[in-house]
């Protein structure tokens, strides 16, 4: 008995730990809603994963397919009144999830001006990276979102800010115009950390900023159609139905839709820290998909066509996301830890990133791997190799166990290699956790 309650004090230790480490490192974020129905989906998934960000700001704003928004109806004060409900349970699985008046605190309203999408809803084909630019915002009034947005990105913090347009980008629009215009000397240092990921260009914000702020980095996602947007998940009508509207808790009960159909969350697990490190770089991939570079910009990405099929890089993940989703669920009515499936929590030894030469034994180890459950877990290590420089394939020795080895291959030049280190728990739903590593090759 004793040595079964000194294991349980060191696991929790442990996954404290692990919790500490998550809490310094995770990625800002604001997000903009256009409050569209499937916005309302979003939201309630992404309240689950409000834990797993540092949150800045939510900002109501409009779309060329909502140009009046939605900030008008209580839809976002509905939920936020039933996170409250289910907060207290929430915090028994991770302590990290902000109280509901801290949401409330960081919540604005942006640009939900009709006029300012006049004529662009039969343009919206031409709406894609280095299509015309069809406004500019100077004579707008400010906005208290795009204020909060000048705000945040002024402040001396260097990370990364990921602003999500789950609708139009026009409140970002202007504060960028803000900041380049009252404050010259530092705007280029705060646009720089922006990284802005567009479910398309949902009004003329896009081209704007792309052409005019080339500090700051553009995502232009449009796999998210024939992904997660409406009609792609035709499958999940017993999934809603069972694992999040009935008996799931006040929350869940809102979810408004029969099926998954989110388009826009897509934009929110690209900047999730759950070991992919799909935001450290548009290039990896990870659950928010995976994007390549544009000719005619720097900064613009666009998505990637991975073995000739854009939606790929979203599609491979969608299993994975929705089954953690379903434990999130489970989570807002579980009262005790032990009553709810939680994630598999991955230690590998060393660096993440290592640098090798050619013909060099690398290893990796992830001895420490252990489920917080205690349930069986299974392992496997896999070479995403759109994600690396190196284009061939890498031979791993033991690659569905914990410890991994293999032979630097021989390069002409400095080569990336990305590996995934995934494991599996047996609980229910079955959940992933993940550990990339880079490790760059060179020439012998």
């Amino acid at each position: 008995m004793k040595r079964q309650i000194l294991l349980i004090l060191m696991l929790f230790v442990f996954v404290g730990a692990a919790m500490a480490k998550k809490q310094v490192q995770k990625p800002r974020v604001i997000v903009m809603t256009d409050g569209e129905i499937d916005d309302h989906s979003s939201m309630i998934r992404f309240l689950m994963y409000t834990c797993d960000v540092d949150l800045c700001a939510i900002i109501e704003t409009n779309s060329i397919f909502q140009r009046d928004g939605h900030s008008n109806e209580d839809w976002y004060e509905k939920q936020l009144k039933a996170y409250g409900e289910v907060y207290s349970n929430l915090i028994k699985h991770n302590p990290d999830y902000p109280k509901v008046s801290r949401l409330k605190e960081i919540s604005y309203i942006g640009d939900e001006e009709h006029d300012h999408l006049r004529g662009l809803r039969d343009k919206r084909w031409e709406l894609i990276p280095g299509g015309k630019i069809t406004f500019t915002p100077e004579k707008w009034k400010d906005t208290p979102g795009s204020d909060k947005i000048v705000e945040v990105l002024l402040e001396k913090n260097p990370a990364p800010v990921h602003i999500q347009a789950w609708g139009g980008g026009n409140t970002a629009a202007r504060a960028f115009y803000k900041l380049k215009t009252e404050h010259p000397e530092d705007y280029k240092r705060a646009l720089s950390k922006v990284v802005m990921y567009n479910i398309w260009y949902q009004d003329g914000a896009g081209n704007y900023i792309e052409q005019n702020y080339p500090e700051v980095t553009m995502l232009y996602c449009g796999s998210f159609a024939g992904t997660w947007n409406y009609r792609s998940q035709k499958n999940t009508y017993d999934f809603i139905e069972n694992n999040v509207k009935k008996n799931h808790g006040p929350l869940g009960a809102l979810y408004p839709q029969d099926y998954v159909s989110e388009g826009d969350s897509p934009a929110f697990f690209y900047s999730l820290f759950n070991g992919l490190r799909n935001y450290e770089d548009p290039t990896y991939g990870g659950w928010g998909g995976r994007f390549e570079k544009t000719p005619e910009f720097d900064h613009v990405y666009k998505d990637a066509v991975d073995d000739g099929d854009k939606k790929k890089s979203l599609r491979m993940w969608i299993d994975d996301v929705n089954n953690d989703f379903q434990a999130r669920m489970d989570w807002c009515v579980a009262e005790k830890y032990a009553d709810a499936n939680h994630q598999p929590i991955i230690k590998t030894d060393g660096k993440h990133d290592r640098t090798v030469r050619a013909g060099e034994k690398v290893t990796l180890s992830a001895k420490k791997t252990i489920d917080p459950d205690g349930d069986k877990i299974d392992c496997k290590w896999w070479q995403y190799r759109e994600a690396g420089t190196y284009d061939g394939k890498i031979q791993l020795n033991n690659p569905l166990s914990k410890k991994v080895s293999f032979v630097a291959p021989e390069v002409d030049k400095a080569s990336t290699i990305h590996l995934i280190f995934q494991v599996t728990d047996s609980g229910k739903p079955a959940l992933n956790s993940y550990q990339r590593m880079i490790i760059t090759v060179l020439p012998e």
